[in-house]
Formats: C-alpha cells, sequence, structure tokens
C-alpha cells in the first residue's frame, strides 16, 4: 500500500512539472478573449502588487549593493550576475539530480534477499523496520530529485528563466533541493532519534547562521546608507556657506573659495573613504571574489554529493536479516566497530551540512562577501575538509594500524599548510611596507604589470585546471575509500567479520596497494584544494610547483590503485600496469620538459637529428 501511494506521489509531482512547462511554453502562442486577457491583466496586476516587498527583499541578496552609475553599466552588471546566478543553479541541480536519483533507487537500509516473514525480496527493508522514517526520506528525496529537474529544465529558455527568476520558481526550487537534500540526510543517515539529534542541531545552526547574518546586513546597510545621508547633508552646507562667504568682497573670496571646496570635499567623503561598508570593490577585487566563488561552489556541491551518498548508504553496507543479535537495515559497521562508526557518522553529518552552508552563502554574492571579511565561509571549508579527511580516515579501515597511516597523512598535511601559512605571512607584510617604492620609475612599473599579469594568466589557467582535478579525485577516491572493491562480508563466519573488505582477507598484498595508492591520492588532492583556496599561498610561484607535485601524487595514486582494485589476476593486471608504465613515463618526460634548459637541449639535439636524416635522404 505504501509503495502504490509512493509512486502517485512521484507521478503527481512529475505531472505538475510538466503541466507547469508545458503552460510556459504554449501560453503566449494562445488566442485570448478581452474577458481572459482582462481577467489575466488584473490577477498578474494584484500579484505583482502583493509579492513586491519580497522580490525586493530576495533581489537585494541576490544582486550585491553598488553605488548609483550609468543605466547601460547597471543591466551589464545585473546581465553577468544573472548568468553566473543560473550557472551556479545549474550545477547545482545537476548533482542534486544525480545524488536523489541514486539514493531514490538504492535506499538506506538496502533490501530483502528472500520472501518470508510478510515481506517480499526487492523490498527496501527501512520500510518494513521503520515506516515513519522510511516515508521522511522518501518524500524528502523524491522532491528534492523533482525541484532539481525543474531547475534544470527552467534554467534551459532563458526567457523562462527571467520569468522564474521573477515569480521566484528557481529560488524556491532551489530552497525545496535544499530542505530535501537536509531531511532526506537525517531521515536516511542513522536508525534512532539520539543519532539524529546531532544532525538537526546542525540543520537549525545553519539556517540559524544564515539568517542572523542577512538580517544584520541589512540593518547594518540601512544604518550606514542613513548615515552617510547624514553627513553628505552636512557637508552640503558647509560647502553653501562657503560659497556665499566668496561673494563677501574681492579680499575675502579667495578665502572662500578654499572653504567651498573643503565643504565640498567633506560632501564626497562619506560615499567613498569614510564610510567603507558601502565602498564599491574594485575590479581585481570582483574578479578575486568571482574566482573564489566558482572553486569554492564547485567543492562544496561535489563534497555534499559525495557526502550525502556515504550518509545514506555508509561503509560496509546494512545487515539483510535479524540474526545473532542485529537487525536488519542496520548498518553492519554501527555493530562490528562501534567506536569507528560514531566517528565516522559525526565527521560525514558535519561534512555534509557544511558543504550545504557553504552553498548558501555562495548563492548569494553579497552574502560570500560579507562571509569572506568575516571568515565565516573559510569556517565553513576548513570544516568541511577536515570533516571529509576524518571521515576518511575512520570508514576507510576498520584497524588502527592501517589508520594510522591516513592519520598521519593527514597530520602533514595539515604541519606543510602551517608552516607556509607562517612563513608566507610575514613576507606579504614586509612586501606591502615596500610597496610604495615600486612606483618610483613609471616606465619599469609598466613593463614589469604587462609581464605580470601575462603570467597571472598562465598561473590562473594553471589553478583552474588543478582544481578541477584535485576536486573531482577526492570526490572519486573518498567513495572508494569507503566502499573498496570486492565488497565487504555479509556476516561472521571462517574468521573474518561483516562489513571487513573481502579483498583483505582474499588477497592482501592487492588490497594494501589498493589503500595505500588510494590514500595518497586522497590527501594529495585535498592538498591541492586547500593551497589553491588559501590566497597567501597559493599566489607564489613554489606554491604552483608544489601543487603540480601533488597533481602528479594524486595521478600516480589513481593509476595504482585501478590497477590493484580492478582486476584480481596478474594477467589481466599486466595490460593495465603496461598501461601505467606508459603514462608514467610520459609524465616524466613531460615534467622534464617543463624545464627550460632540459626543453632548450630537447630542440637543439632534435634539430640535429633532422638535418643528419635529411642529409641521409639526400645522399640516396
Amino acid at each position: 500500500m505504501l509503495l502504490e501511494v509512493a509512486g502517485i506521489y512521484v507521478f503527481a509531482l512529475v505531472g505538475a512539472v510538466l503541466l507547469y512547462l508545458i503552460i510556459q511554453c504554449i501560453e503566449p502562442a494562445l488566442p485570448k478573449s478581452a474577458y481572459v486577457e482582462g481577467t489575466i491583466t488584473r490577477v498578474k496586476k494584484k500579484n505583482k502588487e502583493m509579492v513586491e516587498k519580497l522580490r525586493t527583499f530576495i533581489t537585494d541578496l541576490l544582486e550585491p549593493p553598488s553605488i548609483p552609475v550609468q543605466v547601460q553599466s547597471e543591466n551589464s552588471t545585473r546581465g553577468t550576475n544573472f548568468q553566473k546566478l543560473r550557472t551556479y543553479l545549474l550545477l547545482l541541480g545537476i548533482l542534486a539530480a544525480t545524488v536523489t536519483f541514486q539514493a531514490g533507487l538504492n535506499p538506506p537500509g538496502g533490501f530483502w534477499t528472500d520472501t518470508s516473514d510478510g515481506h517480499i525480496a526487492g523490498d527496501p527493508i527501512l520500510e518494513a523496520i521503520s515506516p515513519k522514517r522510511y516515508k521522511a526520506f522518501f518524500y524528502c528525496n523524491a522532491t528534492a530529485f523533482v525541484a532539481s529537474l525543474a531547475i534544470i529544465i527552467l534554467l534551459q529558455s532563458q526567457l523562462i528563466t527571467i520569468h522564474a527568476m521573477k515569480r521566484h520558481v528557481l529560488q524556491t526550487a532551489m530552497t525545496l533541493v535544499l530542505f530535501g537534500l537536509m531531511g532526506a540526510y537525517v531521515a536516511g543517515s542513522s536508525r534512532k532519534f539520539s543519532t539524529s539529534i546531532y544532525v538537526f542541531v546542525l540543520v537549525l545552526l545553519v539556517f540559524a547562521y544564515v539568517v542572523l547574518h542577512i538580517l544584520y546586513e541589512r540593518t547594518l546597510g540601512n544604518t550606514g546608507s542613513t548615515a552617510g545621508n547624514a553627513e553628505s547633508t552636512a557637508g552640503n552646507t558647509e560647502s553653501t556657506a562657503g560659497n556665499a562667504e566668496s561673494t563677501a568682497g574681492n579680499t575675502e573670496s579667495t578665502a572662500g573659495n578654499t572653504e567651498s571646496t573643503a565643504g565640498n570635499t567633506g560632501a564626497s567623503m562619506p560615499e567613498t573613504s569614510q564610510n567603507p561598508g558601502s565602498s564599491e570593490p574594485t575590479p581585481e577585487e570582483k574578479k578575486d571574489l568571482q574566482k573564489r566563488r566558482k572553486f569554492l561552489m564547485l567543492l562544496a556541491i561535489l563534497a555534499a554529493s559525495i557526502t550525502y551518498q556515504t550518509g545514506i548508504s555508509p561503509p560496509g553496507g546494512f545487515w539483510t536479516d535479524n540474526s545473532n543479535g542485529h537487525r536488519a537495515g542496520y548498518p553492519v559497521f554501527r555493530d562490528e566497530f562501534r567506536n569507528h562508526y560514531r566517528v565516522f557518522f559525526y565527521f560525514n553529518a558535519t561534512a555534509f551540512m557544511a558543504s550545504l552552508a557553504v552553498i548558501l552563502l555562495l548563492v548569494s554574492e553579497r552574502l560570500c562577501k560579507k562571509g569572506l571579511e568575516c571568515y565565516a565561509l573559510r569556517a565553513c571549508v576548513l570544516v568541511d575538509l577536515i570533516s571529509l579527511m576524518g571521515a576518511f580516515a575512520t570508514g576507510n579501515c576498520r584497524k588502527v594500524s592501517t589508520s594510522g597511516y591516513v592519520i598521519l597523512v593527514v597530520l602533514a598535511v595539515f604541519v606543510y599548510v602551517m608552516i607556509q601559512v607562517l612563513v608566507l605571512t610575514p613576507k606579504d607584510k614586509w612586501n606591502e611596507l615596500l610597496r610604495p617604492s615600486k612606483h618610483q620609475n613609471p616606465s619599469m612599473n609598466h613593463t614589469r604589470s604587462i609581464h605580470d599579469t601575462d603570467s597571472k594568466r598562465t598561473e590562473h589557467k594553471w589553478r583552474k585546471d588543478l582544481m578541477l582535478i584535485g576536486t573531482l579525485a577526492v570526490t572519486v577516491t573518498y567513495q572508494a575509500g569507503l566502499l573498496p572493491p570486492g565488497g565487504v562480508w555479509p556476516d561472521d563466519r571462517d574468521g573474518h567479520f561483516a562489513g571487513d573488505p573481502i579483498l583483505h582477507d582474499t588477497n592482501l598484498t592487492r588490497y594494501k596497494v589498493f589503500f595505500y595508492c588510494n590514500a595518497t591520492a586522497f590527501m594529495a588532492s585535498v592538498v591541492m584544494v586547500i593551497l589553491l583556496l588559501n590566497n597567501t599561498i597559493s599566489k607564489y610561484k613554489r606554491s604552483l610547483f608544489a601543487m603540480k607535485i601533488a597533481m602528479v601524487l594524486d595521478l600516480l595514486g589513481l593509476l595504482g590503485a585501478y590497477a590493484a582494485g580492478s582486476c584480481r589476476k596478474l594477467k589481466t593486471s599486466a595490460y593495465i600496469f603496461a598501461l601505467v608504465i606508459a603514462v608514467i613515463i610520459y609524465i616524466v618526460i613531460h615534467v622534464l620538459l617543463s624545464f627550460d634548459e632540459v626543453a632548450r637541449l630537447v630542440k637543439e639535439k632534435w634539430k640535429k637529428w633532422v638535418r643528419c636524416l635529411k642529409r641521409c635522404f639526400c645522399c640516396n
């Protein structure tokens, strides 16, 4: 009965979305009578009056405050912000649709493997052991899935997107996606209310922070604008007094003009330097902010997707029957390694909620800027990365000896980053003190600025590629570490424990190669992400070299993990090892050619060989 009702709910959601899209497409082309046209006009007018205040509120959040300029610049800025917001929403919709689709087809708790005791093989176990929790998960996950599909479809047409933004359809759909993901995670990640309380508290903290941040910024903005207007009025009064004094006589005219100039200067100061909260950021600051938004949005969405999947389906799988004191649908990892599971659960839940908090802050450019200024966004990203590493260390292995390697690598990563920050921060301060002396020779500074611009573009492209590689590597290695190849034992027999990797007992050497290569790739990719997100480190050229080394380790670790985990026999592994060796040779050659001296020697040798070959062919 429950499955039939659930199916009707999904079909109703899909039908509602399709009906809305059909109406949006055919409504402009349908002929209408005068009465219908008048009714539509009146309804639209009433609707516009009712949502005017709400639209103004949301527009203020989605668009950063700007100083009034020409109409063309305002339109171009709004168009750029609209396209960026459209890109972020499309990326969020695609990944949300992916994870909710997989979670809907493979719900938490697994499936019954036999038909007995009133259940049917293939039915979800969670539906039988906890119907309320299953209903909450199903409806939240289905709502998030359909809302994400609605976002993707609405964003395909620019005209429909503009109308949907004005009517707040996209904002509502995004809110439904985030609420649905949170609700599904709370319902599907745990089986007891005591463990769900922690996730509930995180949800409340995330939304409470965002709401308080919005209200505080709006109050601060209104106060700042009122103070700026008062100071501007006072400045204009001084300016008028100065002009009056300038007409009193020829002797006092010079003094009067001086006072009027001072008054006008004072009138313009509150809008610029005296009110830093309302100052417009420079173009370089805007570009830097947009780069950070892109990197952080990609990282947050991928982190939310992998933590959602691993929270719904934890490592080790689920019990499929009620025997030996355990219950069907409960995580095997929880019963066999309770302490490891608790640490993994809390770390994974923290990473998931931190990722959603980052997404909420990044969707609005104003919240993103203020979050960077008060270090809230950086704190969320740092908590996200630390929680990911903690969940990986506890969920990837079952013994302290294997966990020790991952923990040591995590400590090495943080020690390296802290050393870089402590060494480079004083260097930045000295550079700021010596910066005024660089303006003494304008011609040299102009030539140097052109060279610096070209080098910055090249470095930005490198960092863009490295961020993409690092983020995707974090995703695949995190999932592969928690769900190792070969699966896990479903029960306790013949000296093994339920939830342990099968490959560990059947081929220990191959499992060790996979484990260490995968863990190395995961930590190397995390190093790349941390270095790229920290401007204090990433703006130096030696950090780019360190990131390239981390990328090489990342790719080599991925190759080794794939070679060890994708097959079980030496014959099938030979082909993959040959490919790995070929790739390593290519990477070594590419790294050597990246040095100028080596590249110059190779070019000279190549030219000599070409000349020799030409002579040989000409002689023949």
